[in-house]
């Protein structure tokens, strides 16, 4: 999840790239946007989330303090639901055994849904629990051997791997060592040293063979570097000097390349992007975007394009309610129809579609924030 410093104020449609007065004519945008069914959840940011193959699962997550989305003393959440986007119905998921809690990793194993760490107003949390939603029941997870934090976790295929995070959204305790869950023994063990300082809100990927860590935060400091962890060697290996500057950012795995675009570095929004050759240990600049600079956009992929959407700029910004497509192949971009603008949404790929649920919208007052609790759904 991206930290929140300021306010988002408002709601851009249309293009906001503008005209650069060339002759060659931009692509149209294609594909449909659709309301979800409305949700029986209340409003909330900071949910777990997983694509089952069949449901979006969402789980804890907290609500927005009277405007205040950065406030993390308001009460967590422990409730959760899933969407069924064939039939565009939601169930209410059995309670948890878990405390309330926002910012916890989640990840699908094929089965279950694992949910770890987080944190509530009283501090980072250290425990976790399995979710199966075709028994509709939970079990508790062994002990960890880490220390409370909020992070981020990657499927292996056959473990749950976390690594780094920290202890509140100051970033000033983060840690730089991890663990790897086997869901099947109920094991936890100990991931090999990294040559990482510690961080948070990097990008965190699995590679299908390596799970790959780059930039992110250390207190105010930005970073710009990475590495590659292999599970089957329990070994790390330096990542070749990246062309993009320090930034806190999100990315996605396509099937060979890791393609990072947009993010933050302290106040100001991004709009560069790179990709991320493991076989080469190789960085390529992305060709340049129709999106202004941007921060807590939806990004997932496709299986043929990286969809990036919504999100806000910098201090005093808009909501963002363009996006574009980017095609690794052709290194080219193209629009998306615009939807109405929303912040740090819960966002998967259903397969078909490109599915966003809650996040910060515009608030009922003017200048002001709310939590959300409706989606819509994208087809391309």
């Amino acid at each position: 999840m991206v930290v929140l410093g300021v306010l988002v104020l408002a709601v851009l449609g249309g293009d906001d790239a503008g005209d650069d007065g060339g002759e060659e004519a931009a692509p149209a945008a294609r594909g449909r946007w659709e309301p979800m069914a409305a949700s029986p959840l209340s409003p909330r940011i900071g949910a777990a989330s997983v694509w089952t193959g069949r449901e979006m699962l969402l789980w804890g997550g907290r609500d927005c303090a009277e405007g205040r989305c950065d406030d993390e003393g308001v009460p967590s959440l422990a409730d959760g639901a899933a969407y069924d986007p064939a039939a565009d119905t939601w169930r209410i998921l059995a309670p948890s055994p878990l405390p309330a809690r926002s910012g916890a990793a989640g990840v699908w194993t094929g089965r279950e849904l694992l949910v770890w760490g987080g944190r509530d107003p009283a501090g980072a949390r250290s425990d976790g629990a399995a979710y199966d939603p075709d028994a509709d029941t939970w079990r508790v997870l062994a002990p960890a051997p880490l220390a409370a934090r909020s992070g981020l976790a990657v499927w292996t295929g056959r473990e749950m791997l976390v690594w780094g995070g920290t202890v509140d959204a100051s970033g000033q305790e983060v840690f730089a060592d991890g663990a790897a869950y086997d869901p099947e023994a109920d094991t936890w063990r100990m991931l090999a040293p990294s040559p990482l300082a510690g961080r948070f809100d990097m990008v965190t990927e699995w590679s299908d063979g390596e799970l790959l860590v780059w930039g992110g935060r250390s207190g105010a400091d930005n970073l710009a570097d990475g590495a590659a962890y292999d599970p089957k060697a329990d070994a790390w290996r330096v990542l070749a000097p990246s062309p993009l500057s320090p930034r806190v950012v999100r990315g996605v795995w396509s099937g060979r390349e890791l393609l990072i675009w947009g993010g933050e570095q302290g106040a100001e929004a991004l709009a560069d992007g790179a990709a991320y050759d493991p076989v080469a240990d190789a960085w390529r600049a992305l060709a340049p975007s129709p999106l202004n600079a941007r921060r807590g956009n939806a990004l997932v992929w496709t299986g043929t394009d990286m969809l990036v959407w919504g999100g806000g700029g910098g201090t005093g910004a808009l909501f963002f309610a363009t996006g574009a497509a980017y095609d690794p192949g052709a290194d080219a971009w193209r629009p998306l129809p615009p939807s109405p603008g929303r912040f740090i949404p819960d966002t998967l790929w259903s397969g078909e579609e490109m599915l966003v649920w809650g996040g910060i919208v515009p608030g009922p007052r003017p200048a002001s924030v709310a939590a959300s609790r409706d989606g819509v759904r994208y087809r391309p």
